[in-house]
């Protein structure tokens, strides 16, 4: 399936305002769970299901939370890395002389954070579909997705959800400042992002 970027983002608005709004009491129930430290587990493994092409419900709603959990912690796997080179630095920084090798490595973790939080949008969605843990980590499918994609096309495709999440999030927190209308608007505002984000890499990676 190629679908174009512009195509891509009305889709996916429709299909998350479809599986929200239309569903209010599903929409409601994910809101709840979306924002409860470790019951949020259920809600990633919800949204998972999007790309396999399942309805985000609370069908086999314990298969949904190992899944969420798995994927959390293989996204911790992968923060590892970036995190040791960042606190090895920063503690590298404090010896007399090391301060420029310190800031150095400092960057460079920043930008492998960066550069391996792209790569998680992928890793995801082969996590998802295959269904095993060690998908997660299959490097070379991995590769090959974003390869058959595009490497200018998923960049470009991110540079386009990071603008409507934060053009969302800046008329959101105006909202805000409207007692009780705000405060709803925050909590309904995870889980539909979530799945329009999960449709939105969905399609991406048909």
């Amino acid at each position: 399936m190629s679908i174009s970027l512009v195509d891509n983002v009305g889709d996916s608005f429709k299909f998350a305002f479809d599986h929200t709004a239309k569903k209010l009491l599903r929409w409601i129930g994910l809101s709840i769970v979306f924002w409860i430290p470790i019951v949020q587990f259920l809600a990633i493994g919800i949204f998972m299901k999007v790309y396999r092409g399942e309805e985000p419900d609370f069908t086999n709603a314990g298969k949904s939370f190992i899944q969420g959990l798995l994927m959390f912690i293989a996204e911790i796997v992968y923060a590892l890395i970036p995190s040791l080179i960042i606190i090895l630095c920063a503690m590298l920084g404090a010896s007399e002389g090391a301060g420029a090798i310190s800031v150095i490595g400092i960057i460079v973790g920043i930008v492998l954070a960066v550069i391996l939080g792209l790569f998680m949008i992928p890793v995801q969605v082969n996590f998802a579909r295959k269904q095993s843990f060690g998908a997660a980590f299959a490097f070379g499918e991995i590769f090959g997705m974003i390869g058959k994609l595009g490497l200018a096309k998923f960049i470009l495709s991110w540079i386009l959800y990071f603008i409507i999440v934060l053009a969302v999030s800046i008329v959101l927190g105006i909202f805000s400042a409207i007692p009780v209308v705000g405060a709803i608007l925050m909590l309904l505002y995870g889980p539909f992002i979530g799945i329009f984000a999960a449709k939105y890499y969905s399609n991406l990676f048909e």
